[in-house]
């Protein structure tokens, strides 16, 4: 690592991208959060049991098809 930084070094500016990057997700970041926050419980749940209807479907339909 300090070949890296010994090159990176004599790059005037190469501050900004690290302010850039931490910039943009320190806003993806805060988004996500905020979007979470603000999702209605009853949607969440609808998420969270859609995972186990599927997973029932899939055995419901692994019998069926055993059976024919």
């Amino acid at each position: 690592m300090g070949y890296v930084s010994e090159v990176l070094k004599g790059v005037n500016g190469i501050q900004w991208y690290y302010i850039i990057g931490i910039a943009i997700f320190i806003i993806l970041f805060v988004i996500i959060v905020y979007k979470t926050i603000r999702t209605p419980k009853s949607e969440l749940n609808k998420y969270k049991n859609s995972i186990l209807d599927e997973d029932t479907e899939d055995a419901d339909n692994q019998i069926n098809e055993k059976n024919k």
